[in-house]
């Protein structure tokens, strides 16, 4: 039986989440995670956990971005890997949660939210990537 959280997004909407994420490991080296849940009782440490406990982003690199939303709570939770950091800010993933994913949740969208919360990521990291000379 499908919990209420994995009904969320449409089939249509996983696989495009999927093709952005591919694209931007493609291009770039770096992994993106996205995890929905309906409840979770410490955001930051479940979030370090899962982070830590699939290995999001290349060992050598440590560019992997997770992106988890806790339905109940309201609560959108972005780790970073260390080489990401000063790519994805705190003020940069602050802006896209707010600006781009927020909106399209308090409608009820959330497929919606987390592929626009994708996108900008991934546009973050694909022009730190040019800048640096296209070196994963």
């Amino acid at each position: 039986m499908a919990t209420r959280a994995h009904r969320l997004l449409s089939r249509a909407e996983k696989v495009h989440l999927r093709h952005l994420v591919e694209e931007l490991e493609r291009e770039t080296g770096a992994e993106i995670a996205t995890l929905i849940m309906p409840h979770v009782a410490d955001l930051e440490s479940y979030a370090t956990a899962v982070f830590n406990h699939f290995g999001i982003g290349k060992r050598e690199h440590d560019n992997g971005i997770l992106v988890l939303v806790v339905v109940d709570r309201r609560l959108v939770r972005v780790e970073v890997g260390r080489g990401l950091e000063h790519v994805v800010t705190h003020e940069a993933a602050s802006e896209i949660i707010d600006e781009a994913m927020i909106p399209q949740f308090r409608v009820g969208r959330y497929g919606d939210g987390l592929i626009m919360g994708v996108e900008a990521f991934a546009r973050l990291i694909k022009e730190a990537h040019v800048q640096a000379g296209g070196t994963r």
